[in-house]
């Protein structure tokens, strides 16, 4: 699942009827719905290969045009109580909104801090050997040694 997703899914979780898009529409955007967009990443690299990522986006909301105030407040009031993690994969961080009148939308911008560690690719595991196991009675089987009880 991309980040794009992860935050998609956390968004319909706290709005399920509203639409919510990743890409620019030529036809425009559908009313109310969200638009996310990626702003920047920043990469630092620290010992062992690990690398700290600083993520950065921005949810913009079309509000209603019917009552594009309420709607704006409500909607940022939501954003601010709930969509403060994406599940356990990262806490959202440095959450800013403007409220753009004009364009009767609300923008929220937000960073993500992720620590990403290099996958090791090891041989895979094709064999276990095992002494004992489980006899057909269920008690354990030593291998064919024998054990007697005191």
């Amino acid at each position: 699942m991309t980040i794009v997703e992860r935050i998609a899914k956390r968004i319909s979780e706290i709005f399920p009827d509203v639409t919510i898009y990743s890409e620019r529409q030529k036809s425009g955007f559908e009313v109310p719905s969200f638009y996310i967009s990626k702003i920047m990443t920043i990469t630092k690299n620290r010992f062992f290969d690990i690398q700290d990522r600083h993520l950065s986006y921005s949810i913009t909301y079309f509000a209603n045009p019917d009552q594009p105030n309420a709607d704006m407040e409500e909607v940022e009031q939501k954003l601010l109580n709930n969509f403060t993690r994406l599940d356990d994969y990262a806490t959202v961080r440095n959450r800013e909104t403007t409220v753009n009148q004009e364009d009767e939308t609300l923008v929220m911008s937000f960073d993500l801090r992720l620590e990403m560690y290099p996958v090791e690719d090891g041989g895979k595991l094709e064999r276990i050997e095992v002494n004992g196991g489980l006899q057909e009675d269920g008690n354990r089987d030593s291998g064919g040694q024998n054990e007697s009880a005191y």
